[in-house]
Parts: structure tokens; sequence; C-alpha cells
């Protein structure tokens, strides 16, 4: 606004209304509307038109991705107000977060990890325990710190009208057994299955295979005792592994509060030289270097000239990686479509801040494929 007010004598309304159609013109075309005026007005105080044309074409680029002075300092003082949450309530702030969704840049599984690497206990969801939403737990290994216990809301299939039934029975008296639990609340077979597949009857001392295959049974049992057949002989079931009960994490409630998707996989990635987060963190400016991680987020800026930017997570961290337009268009498909994704490139590390520019995208060969996980992508 001061430079139009300057170079070409526009008058304060003048001014605010090129203000008003810098931030519209992508949706109206109105900034053509300032092209002659301002060019013509410049040539008249003696600028070259060259000149005055680089001038115009910089005051409509900022119209791409500037924005009000006051916007700036409001949203710097939340950054700030909430940077100092997260430093010294690390637990109520990701509680809070994890309530709040769906919101925000990341997804539930990456706040959890964030959490956890910050040396926040983060509980898995518990019949006896979970409420509806995420809640704050004594912590026993701090007596000034909070455990986060994952609320019931994140497991898909239940609704609150299944919660207010777990709630009312257990306010009577925790649950004894599976038996008890399902016989007391009532749910149908596809609550309990989802329940059983989310790890949530772990601490009634039953496996999730179990626990899914005697649901099923009670759900569809008439008897008012709700008890297993004596004549039935019960089937032994394998226990998970690390790698598969993560996976059932994932399918039934998209996080896992045990472990990250990758730290299973962590000794095979070694095997194949490939380094985790924290490792390429502590790698020196223009290092080669092959990574592997679940793409959390993908981003391309319309002012970026066409360059993608996404951000790979592992179980340690995660690597920011630059994808310039020519990288892109070769592995194309790859780079809108793969969840953990291979990338070879270049360090570039300034000031402590660490990019992998990429110049290749791969599929990482492995035995199993890591849970699915789904990124936030934005355009």
């Amino acid at each position: 606004m001061r430079l139009a007010m300057v170079v070409a004598d526009y008058t304060p309304g003048e001014a605010d209304q090129l203000r008003r159609d810098m931030a519209a013109w992508h949706r109206t075309g109105r900034m053509e509307r300032h092209r002659e005026r301002l060019i013509t007005r410049m040539q008249a105080k003696g600028i070259a038109v060259e000149f005055a044309e680089r001038i115009f074409e910089q005051i409509r680029g900022f119209g791409e991705y500037g924005f009000p002075e006051s916007h700036a300092a409001s949203f710097a003082l939340i950054a700030y107000a909430t940077a100092w949450l997260k430093c010294h309530y690390p637990a109520e702030f990701a509680c809070s977060l994890l309530n709040a969704q769906p919101m925000g840049f990341y997804m539930p599984a990456t706040i959890v990890e964030d959490a956890k690497r910050h040396h926040v206990v983060v509980r898995s969801i518990d019949v006896q325990a979970s409420e509806w939403d995420c809640t704050l737990e004594k912590c026993a290994e701090s007596v000034d710190s909070f455990a986060v216990r994952m609320g019931l809301r994140y497991v898909k299939g239940l609704g609150e009208r299944e919660w207010e039934k777990i709630v009312q029975a257990r306010r009577v008296a925790g649950f004894a057994s599976l038996q008890d639990f399902a016989r007391r609340t009532g749910l149908d077979e596809g609550s309990l299955s989802a329940l059983a597949e989310a790890g949530a009857f772990d601490s009634l001392h039953v496996d999730r295979r179990t626990a899914l295959w005697n649901v099923r049974r009670l759900a569809r049992t008439q008897k008012e005792s709700l008890s297993l057949p004596a004549r039935e002989r019960q089937p032994g079931f394998t226990s998970l592994s690390d790698f598969e009960e993560v996976g059932w994490d994932y399918r039934r409630t998209s996080h896992s509060a045990r472990r990250h998707p990758l730290e299973p996989m962590r000794a095979s990635l070694i095997r194949q030289g490939l380094p985790n987060a924290r490792t390429v963190m502590l790698m020196k400016n223009g290092a080669k270097v092959r990574y592997a991680g679940l793409v959390i987020c993908r981003q391309r800026p319309g002012t970026a000239g066409g360059v993608v930017f996404m951000t790979l997570e592992d179980e340690t961290g995660f690597v920011n990686v630059v994808v310039w337009e020519s990288v892109f268009q070769r592995y194309s498909v790859l780079a809108k479509t793969v969840s953990f994704l291979g990338v070879s490139g270049k360090l570039q590390v300034e000031d402590g801040v660490v990019h992998l520019v990429a110049e290749e995208l791969w599929e990482p060969r492995v035995e199993l494929k890591p849970a699915s996980t789904r990124s936030r992508d934005f355009h």
C-alpha cells in the first residue's frame, strides 16, 4: 500500500482497494485493473516501463503469500504460547491435541509418536481405564508428570452410545473377565470385535486373537449367562508378533501407543544400510543419503514453482524432503501414492536445519509392509 502511494500517487482509499484486490485476485482477477493505473502513473513520475512492470509483478506476487503485520503478530503469539506449553506441559499439550481432532497439520499417530519421543508416557486404549476422550493419569515414572491415556473415541466402529454402556457398567464395578464385560455392557458383535482388535481387553489378560474369537461367540450366544458352551473346546492361538500388533492397532485405531510401525523393522532396514532419522540429522552438509520412512505430509505451495515438500517419519523423528519438480514428475506415482517411501539424495544443512534434496524416489524392499498410514497433503 505504501509503495503504491509513493511511486504511483495512490490515495489512501485507492491503496486500501489495492489491498483488498490483492487478497482476492485469485478469485476475482481484480488485480489486473491496477496494472495500467500503476504502470501509467509510475511512467508519469519518470520510472522506466520495464521497472514499473517489475514493481507491479512484485506487488501481485506478494498477494499470493503476504498478509498483514497484525495477523503475523497474532500467529506469532499463538506459536509462542503453544511452543511454551509443549515444552513445559508436553503430556497436557499432546492430550489436548488428540481430543481436538480432526484438526491441524499432523495426524493423531504423529502426535502420539512425537509425544513418546519427548518422554511422555502414552498408554493404550483399555476398557478398564479409558474414557471417551484421551485423559491424563498419574505417572509412576515421575510424581510430577502425567501419562496420556488414549480414549475410546479412537476405536473405529465404536460410538458414544456404546461408550455410555461401558462407563455405566464400569461405575458399578471393574470388569472381572471378557464374559463379564460382554454380559454387563450388552454390546453387539461389531462393537466387541472392534474393541478386541484394538487391544482394549489386554488388561483382562486375554490376547487379541483369543479375545476376538471369544467375543464373537459370546455375542451370538443367546443364553442369559453369555458363557461359552462347555462342550466346545477353546482353540489355541499364536500371540501377535510386534509387527502384527502394530498393524492391528493402526487398522482399528489409526495409531499405536505400543510402538512405531517401523520399529519392528529397524534391524532389517539397518542391514540394508538405511539409517534412522536421528542418524540423518547428525550427518554433514552435502552427505549422500539413502533413507526410508513413512510419509506423514506432502505440500505443494503455489508459490514454490512446482517444488513438493514432504515430511517422512520413523521411530526416532522426522526427515524433511525437498522434491524438485523434475524429480517429482519422474517419480510421480511413487511420490503421490506410496506411504512407505525411500529417498536417495543429498543433505542440505544450514544453521541446524536439515533437508534431504531428493534425486531418486523408490519403494523399499521389505518382506512385510509396515502398517498403512495416512498423510496430510496440502496443495
